[in-house]
């Protein structure tokens, strides 16, 4: 009798969940799921403001900053795989305008449990359990002082992206074993902080075509809603430019122009005031008042970046280990049986679904490997 092949994934978020669940459907494999937390998928829950936007059928390598590493990605496991994966566990989705992808009960705890229920007894889950080793004796993975070995290790504890300073110190330290190249971790997906900027703003949002210059190239521009907030602006649109200013080799001489008539870029303001003498009827409360006091200009209102807002703000991490130390599958290249998964590596992507579809497409491509591998 063949005896079974026991794997070890360490972090129960997106891609971690997605690989145990796809593992589970196999024979001959007894997977354990280390998770830090006294909850499963703390991120996964989060994402879409809680309706769980979990991929988008119009993804782009573009749309990354490792373009030709996703392009790769995108010719083996496609959005429409996800897609069927998703309808043969049973979810039922939505999607909206912007091709983005939702479980039709609009709640992400749906995504989570869903991920949870398997169709056999051979998934393991540890929570509360800190991983603070890893290490490879004679062929077999060892975790921590714990005396189960481990034919296969599949790490996907994500980056320190959303914590809290406190939880960032020391995240990820048992990596310090593995002798990885890792890039240096920055927030992406994050608003930005602005040098002279009116507080009086604090708590305006309004829709806006947003631009990133550096210099005097145009980097990314976007329209979309945008919040005003005590230091700087945010949301979705902000967010995706701080992406983009996370990609240039050295971000400096940064600035955002904002474009207030969002509904036409030439829309010609100065015809506008000769005719109203005001700006009541055309911009919000908050920014009218401050034309009043000191005008600007409506279609070019800039500010200089300082920085973005810290890790404990940002969505994602930009930087992580380097895409050198993985294979398409996201097997290792130095190390035999082990595994890299998501957001611990150096991808990242925009808003709206693009960070989770890698997640799960690079769990259920090192779940085939696995497969292949081991099975």
């Amino acid at each position: 009798m063949i005896s079974a092949k026991h794997i070890a994934i360490v972090g129960a978020g997106a891609s971690g969940l997605f690989l145990a669940k796809k593992l589970s459907e196999r024979r001959g494999f007894q997977v354990t799921l280390f998770e830090k937390n006294r909850q499963v998928g703390a991120k996964l829950r989060a994402s879409g403001g809680g309706k769980a936007n979990i991929f988008n059928r119009d993804i782009w390598p573009q749309h990354y900053n490792q373009p030709e590493f996703v392009a790769e990605l995108l010719k083996r496991y496609p959005p429409e795989a996800l897609g069927d994966q998703f309808a043969d566990w049973g979810l039922v989705t939505i999607t909206d305008m912007e091709e983005r992808v939702y479980p039709a009960t609009q709640f992400s705890q749906t995504v989570v449990d869903l991920l949870t229920e398997y169709s056999s007894g051979n998934v393991h889950l540890e929570t509360g359990c800190d991983v603070q080793r890893v290490w490879n004796e004679r062929g077999k993975w060892r975790i921590n002082d714990l005396p189960a070995r481990y034919d296969a290790l599949v790490l996907s504890t994500g980056s320190p992206a959303g914590m809290i300073p406190k939880n960032q110190r020391g995240y990820n330290a048992y990596l310090q074993d593995l002798s990885l190249k890792i890039n240096p971790l920055q927030p992406s997906l994050s608003g930005f902080v602005l040098k002279d900027y009116p507080q009086s703003l604090s708590g305006c949002r309004t829709k806006a075509i947003v631009s990133l210059y550096q210099g005097k190239k145009l980097v990314y521009k976007e329209s979309g809603e945008i919040t005003f907030k005590d230091d700087g602006l945010s949301g979705i649109v902000i967010m995706n430019l701080s992406a983009y200013y996370r990609r240039l080799s050295t971000p400096k001489d940064c600035r955002l122009e904002i474009n207030l008539t969002y509904w036409d870029e030439t829309f010609d303001v100065k015809t506008y005031l000769r005719r109203n003498h005001s700006v009541t009827g055309l911009l919000h409360p908050k920014l009218a008042a401050l034309y009043n006091r000191h005008p600007f200009p409506i279609q070019k209102l800039a500010f200089d970046i300082a920085d973005t807002y810290p890790m404990d703000a940002a969505q994602v991490a930009h930087g992580g280990i380097d895409l050198s130390e993985v294979d398409q599958d996201f097997a290792s290249r130095k190390h035999p049986n082990l595994f890299i998964l998501g957001e611990m590596l150096d991808v990242d992507g925009v808003c709206g679904g693009f960070n989770l579809f890698f997640a799960f497409a690079s769990a259920a491509l090192a779940a085939r490997r696995i497969g292949r591998q081991l099975g």
